[in-house]
């Protein structure tokens, strides 16, 4: 085992971006195809990796369990914008945008799928991408109308498998 420390950290975001969800199961090829989301609230952004799923089994008379089944695993970013644009608001709840006006969606139930990327700070020279190819966009909002708060919407992108006949992963992480 080394004793040298690790240098590579999570330090906040740099951007994030998200783009259309490609029939290859693919990443967007150019970071031109993306949109970069902007006013990330500090501190509200995570990585998360749950616990999987464990289904353990016993057999009579025995204290130990004698298997364990290994389930799924969710894996999600999620984060808080201050930005209460109208592409935002389409990035978070879909509906429809013109000229500056934006409408909520008539169902109860808007399907987000996009590919997303996002890109840590810097911290001792080195940052980490992430590329989700597909994910379930989920939104909230608390959009206060206070002269010492400002609102927010709060996203999580769930990881899905990518829609392709071949092996893709569902994240990509890159060291630079």
């Amino acid at each position: 085992m080394s004793d040298k420390k690790s240098k590579v950290r999570l330090v906040g975001l740099e951007y994030l971006q998200f783009g259309a969800v490609r029939s290859t199961g693919a990443f967007p090829a150019t970071a031109a195809s993306m949109s970069t989301i902007g006013n990330v609230v500090p501190d509200s952004a995570h990585f998360v990796i749950e616990d999987p799923e464990i289904t353990t089994i016993y057999i009579e008379e025995e204290d130990a369990p004698d298997i364990q089944i290994f389930g799924t695993q969710r894996k999600y970013i999620e984060f808080a914008l201050r930005d209460m644009g109208t592409q935002t608001l389409l990035y978070a709840f879909g509906g429809v945008a013109s000229a500056g006006v934006y409408s909520f969606p008539t169902a109860t139930v808007v399907n987000n799928e996009y590919a997303v990327f996002a890109q840590s700070r810097t911290i001792n020279g080195k940052k980490l991408k992430f590329q989700i190819p597909r994910a379930s966009i989920s939104a909230s909002g608390d959009l206060k109308f206070a002269k010492t708060d400002t609102g927010t919407l709060t996203f999580k992108c769930e990881f899905l498998t990518p829609i392709s006949s071949t092996a893709i992963s569902p994240c990509v992480i890159t060291q630079v």
